[in-house]
């Protein structure tokens, strides 16, 4: 009889054993595979989040100030020095090393303007750029503006003059039609009247000119502090400022939720490395007389050995496997249920490699200690076990 086959029947004449063996190896492996699936979709799902969120990277017009106080007492202070931004700098920004990084650049120019004899924003944009930029902006009524004549209002500007689609405003003399009105958001751009960049700077003699630039610079792996020091060295006028707050949020969520997928696949491995251990330590005990029979027939240690590493070999192999397939499939059930994140199936070869190869090592190696102590046994003391 080969020792292959001595293994098989042992696996027939013992189905709970092997069960039992299958079913935590399986499980834990299952539980590894979603974690690292949720984990990436997590990461992924974050990414595409927070393009939403906007702009990550400001440029200003360089200032100085002094501050001014009386009598130990400030009163304000006074700016000197100051540069302005042109045009010209919004184009710099797509010349920088990391360009390819670069998904929005945002111009605007700001200015004060008489509404209906009350003062107001008025804010020249592109305005397919800003609402790129700007995910969260929802037309309550409307359109989005094309036209230079076209005015985006704010949702509480709009409430607050009585103004509809089709009204017409007058800024400084010129007519600027309303076609969109904007859902409010609790923030300042919902009392802005938003005009064509172009427009704006006419009326307000300031030709090429702008008050800031916003950029949107987020994916993936962006280095974005090396991005806005390749924006300053092309604007020397200007005032670069990461907004590292997306980054950051995004980082320590992953990172959080990835050391938590760590340990508790640390934490898996251990208890399935156990359950292997007892498993086939109580099985060698229970096989003792058999395995007497064995040796006392000429059957070596290194025999002995081999079946019992074979057969834990052969449900680690199977164990990986099915955790493979269940966790693969099962993790997108899992992210959707939760936390409405779709997975995906993405069959990664590397990864289902290394889980079914982990199965099955950790198997062997949680099963080496019994199946030496097996080889080990004195065959006259392993007969006459009770």
């Amino acid at each position: 009889m080969k020792l292959r086959h001595i293994t098989f029947k042992n696996i027939k004449e013992h189905p709970l054993k092997i069960a039992l063996l299958i079913v935590s190896l399986t499980v834990g492996v299952a539980v590894v595979v979603s974690l690292y699936s949720i984990s990436r979709a997590m990461d992924a799902d974050l990414q595409n989040k927070i393009d939403e969120y906007g702009a990550n990277l400001v440029v200003v017009p360089k200032s100085k100030s002094l501050s001014l106080s009386y009598a130990g007492i400030t009163v304000g202070g006074l700016q000197y020095g100051s540069s302005s931004l042109d045009l010209q700098d919004a184009a710099k920004i797509r010349t920088i090393k990391n360009s390819a990084n670069i998904k929005v650049v945002a111009p605007k120019l700001l200015g004060i303007a008489s509404l209906k004899g009350q003062k107001v924003i008025i804010a020249g944009i592109r305005f397919r750029d800003e609402f790129t930029l700007k995910k969260w902006w929802e037309l309550r009524s409307g359109v989005q503006p094309t036209g230079s004549k076209d005015a985006l209002l704010g949702g509480k500007i709009a409430r607050h003059f009585g103004l509809k689609i089709g009204d017409y405003i007058d800024i400084k003399g010129n007519q600027f039609k309303v076609v969109g009105i904007l859902n409010q958001v609790g923030a300042q751009e919902d009392e802005l009247v938003y005009i064509d960049l172009n427009q704006a700077q006419k009326i307000m003699g300031k030709p090429g000119e702008i008050s800031l630039i916003e950029v949107s610079a987020w994916c993936k792996d962006c280095p974005i502090t090396d991005i806005a020091e390749q924006i300053s060295e092309k604007i020397p006028t200007g005032k670069v400022s990461a907004v590292r707050q997306a980054a950051e949020a995004r980082d320590a969520v992953v990172s959080q939720f990835t050391m938590f997928s760590i340990i508790l696949s640390v934490m898996m491995a251990v208890v399935a490395s156990l359950i292997v251990f007892a498993n086939v330590l109580s099985t060698v005990r229970e096989r003792r007389r058999e395995i007497g029979i064995l040796r006392a027939i000429g059957y070596r240690q290194t025999h002995i050995l081999y079946v019992i590493l074979l057969e834990v070999g052969a449900a680690g192999l199977f164990s990986g496997l099915a955790g493979y397939l269940i966790g693969f499939f099962g993790s997108n059930a899992i992210a959707l249920a939760a936390a409405g994140i779709d997975v995906g199936i993405k069959f990664d070869p590397v990864f289902a490699a290394v889980t079914v190869g982990g199965a099955l090592a950790t198997s062997l190696t949680a099963s080496l200690y019994p199946a030496i102590f097996a080889a080990r046994l004195n065959p006259s003391e392993a007969i006459n076990a009770v």
